[in-house]
């Protein structure tokens, strides 16, 4: 409801009126207050796309013919209208259908706008026979480059009895916008109390309009109880609303003395009668102007609703109101928060015709891309999007030239088969390119390694399954050992090598000992070349390098080192330490060599002498390499994370060249938490490569950082906002004062407790209790462990870190609330991937603040037959509430619902414990569910199964109703009580209540 609408006061400030010839229209007029608050005009989101804009027409006043229909963007649908205004002497405008009205009633005109240049406004035209009266708003500087909401509200003038939307675009100004979804309704009367109250509001005695505060304008209402047994109060004219629409008001409060004030919503019905009242009792902070609201579904048998604001009945008080304002809530798209372009694989080939050689880039994201480049030059000649994937984790060239890659989604493999790359215009270009996705048989959902063998064959390395499979570009998809997992009993094939056609190399997990296998792809036969037992889950890369009776594999474990294995019989010959590169390169053609990099150093080993030496800085990690002949000398190509492409040369006299760069376009990155932060805003973290994105409610300004890793939760202390970072379920620290480095801001807090005893990793309950200055968090174990830890982190001086291991048995602790000295912590039955689940019920645990704990700490199920206790929040009643969902019990109702429950905190027990059962939509969950906020309007809001609902928590059986049905997933809330959800994964939206 903030800077991103335009708010009734406004219209006091500007008002055109001018006469001119009256608009003939061809079409019915329509009556605006035959469906409530807010109704569409004809063609309102231009999905009718006739001749010209069919429903709109120009202005004889307002000039230009240049809008059309376009499918280039829209807010909802597929089309809007594109308005281009050239001229800076002259104006555009569009002009809507006319809808009644009724004179000296106050309407209020919409729409959305996505504005590339220049700047457009929403106007009103009444009309009184052949007499027009244009209405103008008050001038307000743009929002660029994201749909905003621009609106207008006027009283319908004496005499008037119909009114039409007028898009303008200026005189001085040169457009281009689009517009979309262009509303008008009816709404409160006199609702910046600028006019007299008498015939605007029914007023008590003491109620009164004032010049003493106000937030625009001249004048507020001012309330003056000076009894404590008799309430002041002012209601507002009556709105037609139809039942069963959602009906939100807001007000701005401004308690001078006393305190106290209720705002609320008065459903009527067509005799007048109230059939519902829905309150929020507000207490505001003395002598400053905050934001109340209140929100509710019409019931059955509405007419009209009013806004009744009132003082208590106890004290004395004097209280203004001003910038009141009644409206169906909208839903605003604000559009992708988080962008990324990283480098997480690279792999050489050439093109069709064998004379370009080129770089192949996977770089995740939503979707990710396959970006293609000259090797030697950079340039950029093909950039694919991967739809539907998040990640890319295997690269490959095949002997045939195509390239595959393996993605984190839906068992989905590509291949690009390359064009023919030539000069056009100057510029490089490949033509005849294609990219085809290959979908692998059930159980293969994430594709980690891909390795080319011969004849244009690939094998790969999978997960949930431990399966692997090779794939023959002529023959289709062969899973390997019999359609069976690799290995039984561990899940995931994440490494692969390829040696010859009966010998290939797979690295599995997770495991308390890294596992490398070598398997015979003809016979099914394998054999196992562990290593001694490094503390490694997983092999995370493996490498082949064929070297005669010296072959030699390359390890990298997840705890650290890379092991270089004798092929032969899986003996290590070292152990190298530090390597941050992805994998190494092949033997150097003519000498005994591979390289690879630390840091920003390029190193190499010496396969026969089984020594390393430190070559130099190049500036960055390697994530690819190839060697190519320039001049008769053989190079070293390597593909660096700092976007350079690295040219070696291993000679008496080595060379580094690190001049060429290459460009990774920005992809959209996954929201994976949300939160509202330090001074009122909302921010984002990204899913895979982290990143940050900044929201501000007041300016609708958005900010975006890269870095900081992906942080499954993030609460907040002051200035400081907390985040819970996967992987290592490492504290990181970012102070909103200072600027974003990603490397000391955000700053590591806390990192003890990935590593032995607690091993854990996901950091999904993220607490701040600001009076005592701690953290608290609930987090899941890594893979293959299902032990959850609780950890509480003093932020005074010494920190001091208490954790305590299993706290719930065998569960992951994934929610937590604060109330009177106790922490709530929710857990989940389910642990790190691939882990044994063998708890049955989701619980709550009681952790008190101010003593010690000794364990077990006192626990119970709040809600039987669920798994998995997704979200616990302080109610509006101070009691907590909490969502459970996942099915343990065998009934069949839990499969596909979730329920509310509600402790007292005073008794936090089974038996002091209410549950509403199948209250909401649900879907599978592990760990990340149900998110639930308290609105200022005293409603719950909650995000689960996809949907977004509204809970009255003044009715017994907590009634709740759909607000948004599809695609929406996490959930918080501004200061102004509206909602922020993430939808279709990506997107940040808002919903105006």
């Amino acid at each position: 409801m903030r800077a991103i609408m335009f708010r009734p006061m406004w219209i006091r400030i500007v008002c055109i009126m001018f006469s001119c010839l009256l608009i003939i229209s061809s079409f019915p007029n329509l009556d605006v207050r035959a469906s409530g608050i807010t109704v569409t005009i004809p063609n309102s989101s231009f999905e009718d796309a006739g001749t010209g804009i069919p429903h709109w027409t120009t202005h004889p006043t307002y000039g230009q013919n240049t809008a059309t229909v376009s499918n280039e963007r829209a807010y909802t649908g597929l089309n809007s209208m594109k308005m281009v205004d050239t001229s800076s002497t002259a104006s555009l405008a569009r002009v809507s259908e006319k809808v009644r009205v009724t004179q000296d009633e106050e309407y209020t005109a919409s729409i959305f706008a996505y504005i590339e240049q220049g700047s457009i406004d929403v106007w009103l035209i009444f009309y009184n026979g052949t007499t027009e009266t244009v209405v103008a708003p008050a001038s307000v500087t743009p929002t660029l480059s994201q749909w905003t909401k621009r609106s207008i509200t006027a009283k319908a003038p004496s005499g008037t009895n119909q009114v039409a939307v007028m898009v303008y675009s200026s005189l001085a100004s040169v457009t281009t916008a689009y517009v979309d979804d262009v509303s008008i309704g009816q709404t409160v009367r006199n609702a910046g109390f600028e006019d007299p109250l008498s015939g605007t509001w029914t007023v008590s005695s003491g109620a009164a309009v004032s010049t003493q505060q106000k937030t625009g304008g001249t004048y507020s209402l001012k309330l003056d109880d000076s009894s404590s047994t008799t309430a002041s109060y002012a209601e507002s004219s009556n709105v037609p609303v139809t039942s069963g629409s959602r009906v939100g008001a807001s007000a701005k409060i401004y308690p001078f003395s006393g305190s106290g004030l209720s705002i609320h919503l008065l459903f009527k019905n067509s005799t007048g009668t109230v059939i519902k009242d829905v309150v929020n009792d507000f207490t505001g902070a003395a002598s400053q102007w905050t934001p109340v609201s209140v929100s509710a579904t019409a019931p059955t048998g509405t007419a009209s609703v009013s806004v009744y604001l009132t003082t208590g009945t106890t004290t004395s008080m004097v209280v203004y109101a001003d910038d009141v304002s009644l409206d169906r809530p909208i839903e605003y798209n604000l559009g992708t928060q988080i962008t990324n372009n990283p480098l997480d694989g690279a792999v050489f080939g050439k093109d069709a015709s064998g004379n370009t050689d080129l770089m192949y880039v996977g770089s995740s994201g939503f979707p990710s891309k396959l970006v293609v480049y000259d090797a030697r030059t950079g340039e950029l000649v093909d950039d694919q999007n991967l739809n539907q994937t998040e990640a890319v984790w295997g690269m490959t060239v095949a002997t045939d030239k195509s390239v595959y890659l393996g993605t984190a989604n839906k068992k989905t493999m590509f291949r690009y088969i390359p064009g023919t790359v030539s000069t056009v215009n100057g510029k490089k270009v490949i033509t005849g390119s294609s990219l085809v996705p290959i979908t692998l048989p059930t159980g293969m959902d994430v594709i980690w390694d891909v390795t080319a063998g011969s004849s244009g064959k690939v094998y790969g390395g999978t997960s949930t399954s431990g399966k692997a499979f090779q794939y023959d570009p002529t023959g289709g998809t062969v899973v390997l050992n019999n359609n069976q997992p690799i290995v039984s009993g561990l899940d995931f094939e994440r490494s692969i090598a390829y040696a010859s056609d009966t010998e290939v190399y797979m690295g599995m997990g997770p495991t308390s000992n890294a596992t490398i296998i070598r398997f015979n792809p003809t016979n099914g036969t394998q054999s196992t070349i562990s290593p001694a037992n490094y503390g490694s889950t997983y092999v995370l890369g493996l490498d082949y390098i064929s070297n005669g009776a010296a072959s030699k594999v390359f390890a990298k474990l997840s705890a650290g080192p890379m092991l270089v294995l004798d092929s032969a019989n899986g003996t290590l010959d070292t152990s190298l330490s530090g390597v941050d590169s992805l994998g190494v390169s092949t033997k150097h053609p003519s000498d005994d060599k591979v390289f690879y990099t630390k840091g920003n150093n390029l190193y190499s080993y010496d396969i026969s002498a089984k020594t390393e030496s430190n070559l130099g800085d190049v500036g960055g990690s390697a994530v690819g390499y190839t060697f190519l002949t320039d001049a008769g000398n053989t190079y070293l190509y390597a593909a660096l994370k700092s976007g350079k492409v690295l040219k070696y040369l291993l000679a008496a006299t080595p060379t580094i060249d690190t001049t060429t760069s290459f460009v990774i376009p920005e992809s959209p990155t996954k929201i994976r938490s949300l939160v509202n932060g330090p001074t009122d805003k909302i921010y984002t973290s990204g899913y895979l490569r982290g990143g940050m994105g900044i929201y501000n409610p007041d300016t609708a300004e958005e900010t975006r950082y890269k870095g900081a890793g992906q942080a499954e939760n993030m609460t907040t202390i002051g200035n400081n906002l907390y985040m819970g970072i996967y992987p290592g379920a490492w504290i990181k620290k970012y102070d909103t004062t200072s600027t974003w480095n990603d490397t000391t801001n955000p700053s590591i807090l806390f990192q003890d407790i990935d590593g032995p005893p607690y091993h854990q990793d996901r950091p999904f309950g993220m607490l701040a209790e600001p009076l005592l200055n701690r953290l608290y968090v609930g987090s899941v174990a890594g893979s293959g462990k299902n032990k959850g830890s609780f950890t509480v982190y003093d932020l005074s001086t010494p920190q001091q870190v208490t954790t305590i291991n299993d706290i719930v048995y065998h569960q992951s602790v994934i929610s937590l609330a604060y109330k009177d000295n106790k922490v709530f912590g929710g857990t989940s039955v389910y642990g790190g991937i691939g882990s044994t689940v063998d708890a049955t019920e989701g619980k709550v645990f009681v952790w008190n603040t101010t003593s010690a704990n000794s364990t077990p700490v006192p626990q119970f199920v709040p809600a039987p037959g669920r798994k998995v206790i997704s979200d616990l929040v302080v109610g509006p009643d101070g009691k907590i509430w909490g969502l459970a969902e996942g099915n343990s019990s065998g009934n069949s109702s839990h499969d596909t619902t979730a329920d509310l429950f509600i402790i007292d905190p005073n008794n936090p027990d089974a038996a002091h414990t209410t549950v509403y059962s199948d209250k909401f939509s649900s879907i599978p969950v592990t760990w990340q569910g149900g998110k639930m906020v308290i609105g200022n309007d005293g409603n719950a809001y909650v995000s689960i199964g996809a949907k977004l609902y509204a809970v009255d928590a003044n009715s017994a059986t907590k009634d709740a109703v759909v607000l948004v049905g599809a695609g929406v997933s996490l959930l918080t809330a501004d200061k102004y009580g509206d909602l922020y959800y993430v939808k279709y994964e990506t997107n940040l939206y808002k919903y105006d209540k």
